[in-house]
Protein backbone atom coordinates (compact mmCIF):
# COMPACT_ATOMS: atom_id res chain seq x y z
CA UNK A 1 0.00 0.00 0.00
CA UNK A 2 1.26 3.40 -0.24
CA UNK A 3 1.61 5.58 2.57
CA UNK A 4 -0.89 8.26 1.34
CA UNK A 5 -3.26 5.45 1.07
CA UNK A 6 -2.98 4.68 4.19
CA UNK A 7 -3.35 7.74 5.80
CA UNK A 8 -6.40 8.64 3.61
CA UNK A 9 -7.96 5.42 4.52
CA UNK A 10 -7.52 5.86 8.35
CA UNK A 11 -8.42 9.24 8.37
CA UNK A 12 -11.61 8.79 6.31
CA UNK A 13 -12.04 5.88 8.44
CA UNK A 14 -11.86 7.66 12.37
CA UNK A 15 -13.68 10.36 11.06
CA UNK A 16 -16.89 8.77 9.73
CA UNK A 17 -16.57 6.29 12.89
CA UNK A 18 -16.16 9.08 15.17
CA UNK A 19 -18.97 11.04 13.65
CA UNK A 20 -21.35 8.61 12.93
CA UNK A 21 -21.17 6.43 15.99
CA UNK A 22 -21.04 9.19 18.48
CA UNK A 23 -24.12 11.06 16.99
CA UNK A 24 -25.90 7.81 17.00
CA UNK A 25 -25.41 7.07 20.40
CA UNK A 26 -26.02 10.35 21.69
CA UNK A 27 -29.60 10.82 19.90
CA UNK A 28 -30.86 7.32 19.66
CA UNK A 29 -29.70 6.46 23.46
CA UNK A 30 -33.04 5.96 25.39
CA UNK A 31 -35.10 5.06 22.24
CA UNK A 32 -36.03 1.92 20.38
CA UNK A 33 -33.06 3.03 17.83
CA UNK A 34 -30.71 2.00 20.67
CA UNK A 35 -32.92 0.29 23.62
CA UNK A 36 -30.46 1.58 26.26
CA UNK A 37 -31.37 4.11 29.29
CA UNK A 38 -29.86 7.03 28.37
CA UNK A 39 -27.37 7.49 30.78
CA UNK A 40 -26.37 3.78 29.42
CA UNK A 41 -25.54 5.39 26.47
CA UNK A 42 -23.23 7.96 27.69
CA UNK A 43 -21.44 5.77 29.53
CA UNK A 44 -20.83 4.30 26.19
CA UNK A 45 -20.22 7.14 24.32
CA UNK A 46 -17.30 7.90 26.94
CA UNK A 47 -15.85 4.53 26.87
CA UNK A 48 -15.52 5.18 22.80
CA UNK A 49 -15.42 8.70 21.83
CA UNK A 50 -12.19 9.69 23.52
CA UNK A 51 -10.28 6.59 21.92
CA UNK A 52 -11.54 7.34 18.43
CA UNK A 53 -11.11 11.21 18.72
CA UNK A 54 -7.41 10.48 20.34
CA UNK A 55 -6.57 8.78 16.97
CA UNK A 56 -8.41 11.39 15.04
CA UNK A 57 -6.82 14.55 16.54
CA UNK A 58 -3.59 12.63 15.75
CA UNK A 59 -4.56 12.27 11.83
CA UNK A 60 -5.38 15.75 11.62
CA UNK A 61 -2.76 17.30 13.37
CA UNK A 62 -0.64 15.74 10.55
CA UNK A 63 -2.48 17.00 7.66
CA UNK A 64 -2.85 20.21 9.20
CA UNK A 65 0.74 20.59 9.50
CA UNK A 66 1.43 19.77 6.19
CA UNK A 67 4.32 17.85 6.59
CA UNK A 68 6.38 16.93 3.21
CA UNK A 69 6.49 13.20 2.87
CA UNK A 70 7.16 10.46 0.23
CA UNK A 71 3.24 9.98 0.31
CA UNK A 72 3.75 7.59 -3.13
CA UNK A 73 6.17 5.75 -1.37
CA UNK A 74 4.58 1.96 -0.92
CA UNK A 75 4.91 0.21 2.26
CA UNK A 76 5.79 -3.45 2.56
CA UNK A 77 2.15 -4.48 4.56
CA UNK A 78 -0.48 -6.36 3.94
CA UNK A 79 -3.76 -4.11 3.52
CA UNK A 80 -5.32 -6.30 6.42
CA UNK A 81 -3.22 -4.87 8.77
CA UNK A 82 -4.11 -1.46 7.99
CA UNK A 83 -7.95 -2.22 6.94
CA UNK A 84 -8.63 -5.58 8.95
CA UNK A 85 -9.33 -4.15 12.46
CA UNK A 86 -11.14 -1.05 12.00
CA UNK A 87 -13.27 -3.09 9.81
CA UNK A 88 -13.76 -6.13 12.17
CA UNK A 89 -14.43 -3.27 14.79
CA UNK A 90 -17.27 -1.36 12.88
CA UNK A 91 -18.57 -5.04 11.71
CA UNK A 92 -18.73 -5.82 15.74
CA UNK A 93 -20.60 -2.52 16.39
CA UNK A 94 -23.39 -3.06 14.08
CA UNK A 95 -23.99 -6.44 14.85
CA UNK A 96 -24.34 -5.50 18.71
CA UNK A 97 -26.50 -2.25 18.03
CA UNK A 98 -28.76 -4.65 15.36
CA UNK A 99 -29.23 -7.75 18.56
CA UNK A 100 -29.41 -4.58 21.44
CA UNK A 101 -32.38 -3.17 18.52
CA UNK A 102 -33.90 -6.35 17.13
CA UNK A 103 -33.37 -8.60 20.84
CA UNK A 104 -36.02 -5.35 22.54
CA UNK A 105 -38.67 -5.74 19.66
CA UNK A 106 -41.80 -7.60 21.19
CA UNK A 107 -41.31 -10.64 23.12
CA UNK A 108 -37.43 -10.67 22.23
CA UNK A 109 -36.18 -8.86 25.61
CA UNK A 110 -35.44 -12.99 26.64
CA UNK A 111 -32.72 -12.67 23.41
CA UNK A 112 -31.53 -9.21 23.85
CA UNK A 113 -28.31 -8.81 25.24
CA UNK A 114 -28.11 -6.15 28.29
CA UNK A 115 -26.85 -2.07 28.39
CA UNK A 116 -23.44 -3.56 30.08
CA UNK A 117 -23.16 -6.15 27.48
CA UNK A 118 -23.16 -3.83 24.98
CA UNK A 119 -20.64 -1.50 26.54
CA UNK A 120 -18.78 -4.66 27.37
CA UNK A 121 -18.83 -5.21 23.19
CA UNK A 122 -17.61 -1.32 22.59
CA UNK A 123 -15.08 -1.26 25.13
CA UNK A 124 -13.45 -4.85 23.73
CA UNK A 125 -13.86 -2.69 20.19
CA UNK A 126 -11.69 0.06 21.74
CA UNK A 127 -9.20 -2.10 23.58
CA UNK A 128 -9.12 -4.43 19.69
CA UNK A 129 -8.40 -0.91 17.87
CA UNK A 130 -5.70 0.45 20.63
CA UNK A 131 -3.63 -2.76 20.60
CA UNK A 132 -3.67 -2.49 16.20
CA UNK A 133 -3.96 0.72 14.99
CA UNK A 134 -2.38 2.66 17.16
CA UNK A 135 0.93 1.46 15.69
CA UNK A 136 0.01 2.20 12.54
CA UNK A 137 -1.17 5.51 13.52
CA UNK A 138 2.03 6.22 15.41
CA UNK A 139 3.88 5.38 12.43
CA UNK A 140 2.21 7.08 9.50
CA UNK A 141 1.02 10.23 11.58
CA UNK A 142 4.39 11.07 12.98
CA UNK A 143 5.63 14.61 11.96
CA UNK A 144 9.11 13.79 10.47
CA UNK A 145 11.86 14.86 12.26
Amino acid sequence: MAIKDIRNWLGLYFLTTTSIFGAYVLLAGGSSLLPIERQEAVDTFEIIIPVLLGQLTIIFQWFGANNPSSDDEIVDMPKWVVKGPPIIVAIILTIAVLVLILGNLGEGKQWAITPDAFKGVVTFCVSLLNATTVFIISRFFNPPN
